[in-house]
């Protein structure tokens, strides 16, 4: 009865978010999931080209339906030769991956990205971006159980389902575009504004062979990511993200302290702790750490909306790794004062 019990609250839990996007704690480490204009942007330092992982497992509870999501992106500027134009391009690849339910329902993406990075003057960018790629959702019935498959007083696996699934799998072009403001007065005093907006064709996810459509609706991320120094040895990073996708709007809001242990070049050592919210869903205490230019991050999603009882408070980890790759450069690149 209880698992009965918890599989409905979370079946009316979902209902009003059918076809909801992948989302993360950590957002701003998975820059080409929040914005394509973020394709070549890079955060404090400046750099050749970036790698990034993420690995989220939300619902760590063995009663209820469980979401694994996978993301891993790679971009690369390309430096002009010399520095006649203001602006520089960027591309990057990006693969999602995401698995939910006893049908194990799921996402597999892949995009090409590419942007466009304009300099108005040294302290100021703006970064147009966009991303096109292919999709595939598939599901399982190996774990699934029918209602004609219970003879009245027990579950037999044997009875037929009386269920026809012509297709089990489906495949779909996407395309996502967007905009970045980047203000930066130095290394560590900085701040991103802009907005993503995914599925701009709407593509049809249905299975069945009919005329039915099922459209994947527009998503737009509007985020903000400042950063500020307030000594030699501490920074305050902030972060806000508004998601609106049809019916489903998240807010997430938050922060670190970053504190430098060591700032010997070649040997620079960082620690970040902080903690957000989920407005209306949970709270998400996280830690950090980098290494050069290396950056390594964890946080767990503590569920405090009515569907607690359910959860027990429990929402799931989330990791996230990233590594910034820096050349040597001749002095004439160099001249850049934002890189």
């Amino acid at each position: 009865m209880r698992k009965i019990l918890l599989s409905v609250i979370l079946a009316m839990a979902l209902l009003p978010i059918i076809s909801q996007d992948i989302h993360q704690s950590q957002f701003y480490t998975s820059p080409l999931n929040l914005n394509p204009a973020l394709t070549g942007q890079f955060n404090d330092t400046a750099g050749d080209h970036r790698i990034t992982m993420n690995y989220r497992n939300q619902w760590f509870v063995d009663d209820l339906v469980k979401y694994l999501t996978f993301t891993g992106s790679f971009d690369k500027r390309f430096y002009p030769k010399k520095w006649t134009t203001k602006g520089v391009f960027s591309a990057g690849v990006l693969i999602n991956y995401d698995q939910a339910g006893d049908s194990k329902l799921g996402l597999t993406n892949l995009g090409l990205s590419g942007s466009y990075a304009y300099y108005l003057n040294k302290s100021n960018i703006i970064s147009l971006g966009g991303l096109i790629g292919g999709s595939s959702r598939r599901f399982s019935l190996d774990a699934l159980t029918w209602d004609e498959q219970y003879n009245g007083s027990s579950f037999d696996p044997n009875r037929p389902s009386g269920e026809n699934f012509s297709n089990t799998s489906n495949f779909f072009l996407d395309v996502s575009t967007g905009l970045n403001y980047r203000w930066q007065k130095s290394r560590r005093t900085k701040m991103d504004l802009g907005f993503g907006a995914f599925h701009l064709n709407e593509p049809d996810q249905v299975f069945a062979n009919s005329n039915h459509k099922c459209k994947l609706p527009l998503r737009t991320s509007l985020y903000a990511l400042p950063s500020f120094k307030i000594s030699n040895r501490f920074d305050i990073l902030l972060h806000g993200l508004y998601n609106f996708q049809a019916p489903y709007k998240e807010t997430v809001i938050g922060g670190y302290l970053k504190t430098y242990l060591n700032t010997k070049r070649g040997n620079e050592l960082n620690v970040l702790l902080g903690v957000a919210s989920r407005l209306g869903d949970a709270l998400i205490p996280k830690i950090a750490f980098e290494y050069n230019n290396w950056y390594l991050g964890a946080s767990y999603d503590i569920n405090n909306s009515d569907f607690r009882k359910a959860t027990n408070r429990r929402g799931g980890p989330e990791f996230s790794l990233m590594h910034i790759f820096v050349k040597s450069r001749v002095a004439e690149v160099r001249k850049c004062h934002i890189y």
